[in-house]
């Protein structure tokens, strides 16, 4: 391989070009450490040398700088170090060194933002958004659906709070109601919309909590 050019970015930085094409970024310190300059051959070894020294642990380091203000996806890191201009080599085994601590974990990403968005987006959308993050379809649709059944079991703790409310407003005793006034106090939910299972699962909590076994389910 032949360095055919060193192209001066600013800030010390600088393309390598090998064979006519963009190999890697370096900073004006590595080429004088690793002594590379134009119109001369790179070693397969000096190469190997400077991707396991020092691209390797910038790619690493960063990855955990990005992760340090927020979360991000596979695809998102990967990104990242491609506009960083790392080799498909050193961003492939960065990335693969990060994930093994699991600070990279796409299926825990996914499930925290759809806990995070439920109540402000549709479903629909935030899986629009997990798969434009490059999260593959199935932890996509396995995290809606976590997302969903928390949706359905919040909802029915929703309603079965309100029935608690409702009952100590009407003044509900079980120890002190005949099986008329708790028909009554039945019936009075009923007409207010919540079922008849988040009814008796609100009934069954007091001591007296048998008397819905009687009440029809439907």
């Amino acid at each position: 391989m032949i360095i055919t050019g060193l192209k001066r970015l600013g800030k010390g930085r600088y393309e390598v070009y090998l064979d006519g094409e963009v190999a890697f970024v370096l900073y004006k310190g590595d080429l004088a450490r690793y002594d590379l300059h134009e119109g001369e051959e790179l070693t397969e070894e000096c190469r190997q040398q400077i991707y396991s020294e020092t691209l390797q642990k910038r790619a690493v380091n960063r990855i955990l700088f990005l992760l340090q203000s927020r979360d991000y996806t596979y695809h998102e890191l990967k990104e990242k170090l491609r506009q960083g201009q790392y080799p498909d080599e050193i961003t492939e085994g960065a990335l693969s060194e990060v994930s093994a601590y699991g600070y990279i974990n796409d299926a825990n990403y996914a499930e925290r933002y759809v806990e995070c968005y439920r109540d402000r987006k549709s479903l629909g959308k935030i899986r629009q958004e997990l798969l434009r993050r490059g999260i593959d379809r199935e932890t996509v649709d396995d995290a809606i659906g976590e997302g969903r059944r928390q949706q359905e079991a919040s909802a029915e703790n929703l309603e079965q709070m309100q029935i608690r409310r409702l009952l100590e407003k009407r003044h509900f005793d079980p120890a002190c109601t005949d099986r008329k006034e708790k028909d009554r106090h039945y019936a009075f939910l009923i007409r207010r919309g919540y079922s008849s299972s988040d009814i008796m699962a609100v009934f069954r909590e007091y001591k007296d909590g048998q008397i819905l076994d009687e009440y029809s389910l439907t």
